[in-house]
């Protein structure tokens, strides 16, 4: 194995994400490899050691430890990729509120945010930032960009959707976000993804996780439950629920 710093970070970094996307945990001697990988860094870069670390503990599924570590990467380094990857340990742990706020605070600290628009942009859709995600479409656009990758387009498509299909003051989408959030985390179902379809003309926002029925079940009805004390707010046409990751097809609904 390679001992350069930098391909050591990547590797590690490499096999992080593939857990997180899979949602499953490293077994105790790939933890324990990846740890020594990334202790090995403590010498030539403690800062970037820690936040390895941080990432390591994120799909082990522990909050605590992913914690500490990236505090203490940020105690020793200023590097905005450090920020970035603490907010990239809490969406993975399912935190997207906390994810959000600390992505917010690495874009204003790069010399060009640029750079972690994806990043971003995955973060503040599953924090319900909608405002802050129309805020840059219009940004990159008076800066002349015309034309988007897939997954940026895709997000600010989705966020148009919502908008104009199911149009809610924007302090509620976060609201709502929350509100998801807390269930997930209540109920340990992890990483979350989302779908929109449209269903008879109505809007169906489908948060997307690994559970099996009684648990969606059990989901749903707290949902139902925390939605219901929104105060004046019409949710008829807007229809949103926990689904399950392994039946459900991400659908595009025609905005035409």
């Amino acid at each position: 194995m390679s001992t350069d710093p930098t391909t050591v970070l990547n590797n590690i970094i490499e096999k992080i994400e593939k857990y997180a996307l899979s949602q499953t945990k490293p077994d105790d001697l790939t933890s324990q490899r990846m740890k020594n990988d990334a202790k090995s860094l403590i010498k030539i870069n403690p800062s970037l050691a820690a936040m390895a670390l941080g990432l390591i503990a994120s799909v082990e599924g522990d909050v605590n430890e992913c914690v500490k570590q990236h505090t203490l990467s940020l105690q020793l380094g200023k590097d905005p990729i450090l920020n970035i990857n603490h907010a990239v340990s809490m969406k993975t742990l399912g935190h997207n509120a906390e994810s959000f706020r600390l992505i917010n605070k690495a874009m204003n600290l790069l010399p060009d945010p640029a750079m972690a628009i994806p990043i971003y942009l995955m973060i503040a859709i599953n924090a319900g930032e909608y405002e802050k995600i129309q805020a840059c479409e219009d940004m990159l656009k008076a800066k002349g960009v015309t034309s988007f990758s897939p997954d940026i387009q895709q997000y600010f498509d989705d966020v148009n959707t919502i908008v104009m299909k199911a149009p809610l003051p924007f302090n509620i989408y976060p609201a709502i976000a929350s509100i998801l959030e807390t269930i997930n985390l209540n109920n340990n179902t992890g990483l979350t993804e989302y779908a929109l379809e449209e269903i008879n003309g109505e809007l169906y926002y489908w948060t997307l996780v690994k559970a099996d029925a009684e648990t969606i079940t059990l989901m749903n009805a707290q949902l139902k439950d925390a939605l219901g004390q929104l105060e004046n707010i019409n949710l008829d046409e807007f229809h949103i629920a926990f689904k399950s990751k392994d039946i459900s097809i991400r659908v595009n609904p025609d905005t035409n």
